[in-house]
């Protein structure tokens, strides 16, 4: 199923003339190059010209279609065709450690070209020829200045005053599609994917590139390398036959998703692409829904703040049901899918996938947003997605004044980040482990932030419902909940308050500091110590400050029957809530509080 949809996405591409310059045709591969070698047509030496964008900060290399696929590692001397890097182009090497490898190379790239001269014909590809049985490498020494400074990637050959390169040209086209006809011993049978009979690939090639903690050179879909993996006689990637041609139209348009920004999503070590089966408005911008990037710079172009409103009016729809009828409604049926990819040493594992319709896929995202529903969210902000929850794991990172500045990404459990991941994009239940890092990090660093809650919320919610036991946890401040959880969070917020407003200095830890994890887990065996303490802070207060605190001290303590003796880990969130609820409550109201004073 999945390489099927690749194979599709790899024809719809193929087929859009804006974009198909883009995809790699059959028997080539896009390369990152950084120089040509420019030539007059008797194959004398015009110029070494720079191909490097410099658009950006750093210079950046072109990405070129050109013949052949990327070199495999430890594969000895292996020259490609009509370009390569500077050591098989022209024998030079920056700072050159083995000059007896770099004139090997030169030399096994000149026996290559100079062999296939009468096969190739055509004037600008003999002039390459004649330029590589002419040019010494020690003439490279004369050219170092300007060659170090533009050839960090691959090179080409480009006949002065052409607009093509030499791979370009037609007689070398012609070429080379003659010499990559398919093997006429190549077994033939039936392809998984097409279901057509056709030649079957030994190795799924080209190698997926983009997927971080992978090999360099890339790494495989699909492989089998061992006996034990051998049926019926069957080795390697016979075992899953698939054509030639299908393995290279799968794998080059997962490389071409993994290249594409506004397709793709790193979490930890999982790496998401989606897709759309034809061009959609939902396909253009769902990156930046799934990464929460809503963030815009004052002097930010008037397309990217479009774009931006474009977002967070989705999101104010999407809640209240109107994104599917209105947004999305001619794309509802259009199909999305989503994949997740992780490395596994020199293959990759498939981490979920996901085949719905935009107007599902909609619908998940409006009940991830409906599940995660939080007061005290700051106007402008977006509501908590996948990136901003996947942070949210990590140890806080605060600042002097205490003022929470942002999450610890190294930490973050890999697992988890896919785990979260899926549930938001199928629908499923939020992990189970998300509920134990949000309050485990609650706990360790004593930021009950946001997106922390809202997580925990989500958690009880979303999980509750699907077990068939729906639970309900409001949104804001119910006053009117006897849950013993939630109303010792409240109490807890309260009795946090009291000290901080009768403290005449700075105090050094607050009852949060040293009491929240107990609290949270053994309410009967920390609340008696904290509202004994209380009477100490409460005593400290003016008057009408404490009369306000004891009555709504009374107003929620008459809400227990009985503190405790511990807390579940759902509890426990019900106790975070209450107690993030119950903070809101008493900052929003401060003014009112003020009154009566």
């Amino acid at each position: 199923m999945i390489l099927q949809r690749l194979t599709e996405y790899y024809d719809r591409v193929a087929d859009d003339a804006e974009r198909s310059p883009l995809l790699p045709k059959l028997g080539y591969s896009l390369q990152k190059v950084s120089f040509c070698v420019v030539l007059n047509l008797d194959g004398s030496l015009q110029q070494f010209q720079s191909l490097l964008d410099a658009s950006d900060k750093r210079p950046l290399p072109r990405r070129l279609l050109v013949p052949g696929q990327a070199k495999a590692s430890g594969q000895g001397i292996n020259p490609c065709f009509l370009w390569d890097n500077a050591a098989y182009l022209l024998g030079f090497r920056l700072g050159d450690a083995d000059p007896l490898r770099t004139r090997r190379s030169f030399q096994a790239f000149r026996e290559r070209h100079l062999s296939a001269e009468h096969d190739v014909g055509g004037a600008a590809f003999s002039a390459v020829c004649r330029f590589l049985d002419k040019w010494d490498a020690e003439n490279a020494a004369g050219h170092d200045v300007e060659l170090k400074g533009i050839t960090g990637s691959f090179g080409v050959f480009r006949i002065a005053g052409d607009l093509q390169f030499v791979h370009d040209d037609p007689a070398v086209v012609a070429y080379w599609a003659r010499s990559n006809q398919v093997d006429a011993e190549a077994p033939h049978g039936i392809c998984l994917v097409t279901g057509n009979s056709a030649p079957i690939a030994r190795l799924h090639e080209p190698k997926i590139k983009g997927v971080p903690g992978t090999q360099t050179a890339g790494a495989l879909l699909v492989s089998f390398n061992e006996s034990a993996y051998t049926s019926l006689g069957k080795s390697q990637s016979y075992n899953a036959p698939v054509s030639l041609e299908a393995t290279f139209k799968y794998s080059s348009a997962l490389n071409h998703l993994l290249s594409l920004e506004n397709h793709r999503l790193q979490l930890g070590d999982t790496s998401i692409v989606f897709w759309t089966d034809r061009p959609t408005k939902f396909e253009a911008f769902v990156s930046d829904l799934l990464a929460d990037a809503t963030a815009i710079a004052d002097n930010a172009p008037m397309e990217d703040r479009q774009r931006v409103e474009q977002i967070r009016l989705f999101f104010s729809q999407v809640r209240d049901g109107y994104a599917v009828r209105d947004a999305f409604d001619s794309e509802r049926q259009t199909r999305f899918y989503v994949l997740g990819l992780s490395p596994n040493a020199s293959r990759i594992s498939v981490r979920f996938w996901t085949d719905t319709t935009v107007g599902e896929m909609v619908a998940r995202l409006a009940q991830h947003l409906r599940d995660i529903a939080l007061a005290g969210m700051r106007e402008g902000d977006p509501p908590p997605m996948i990136r901003k929850i996947v942070a949210a794991t990590g140890r806080a990172v605060v600042n002097e004044n205490g003022r929470l500045k942002g999450y610890e990404m190294a930490a973050i459990s890999p697992l988890l980040a896919g785990a979260i991941s899926r549930a938001i994009l199928t629908g499923g239940p939020y992990p189970q482990m998300l509920l134990g890092a949000m309050l485990g990090r609650i706990k360790a660093d004593g930021v009950v932030s946001h997106v922390r809650v809202a997580a925990i919320k989500g958690c009880l919610v979303r999980n509750s419902r699907l077990q068939g036991n729906p639970k309900e946890v409001p949104v804001a401040l119910d006053s009117n909940r006897t849950d013993s959880a939630y109303v010792t969070g409240r109490l807890f917020a309260l009795l946090e308050k009291i000290q901080s407003d009768s403290a005449r200095a700075e105090v050094n830890a607050t009852i949060k500091d040293r009491y929240f994890s107990a609290a949270s887990a053994t309410p009967a065996i920390v609340f008696p110590r904290l509202l004994r303490l209380s009477q100490h802070h409460l005593a400290k207060m003016e008057t009408g400050r404490r009369i306000f605190y004891e009555k709504l001290v009374g107003e929620v303590m008459a809400k227990l029957n009985a503190f405790p003796h511990f807390l579940t880990l759902e509890n426990q969130g019900l106790f975070a809530i209450g107690y993030f609820h119950q903070r809101q409550d008493l900052f929003t109201s401060k003014k009112k509080e003020g009154d009566t004073e």
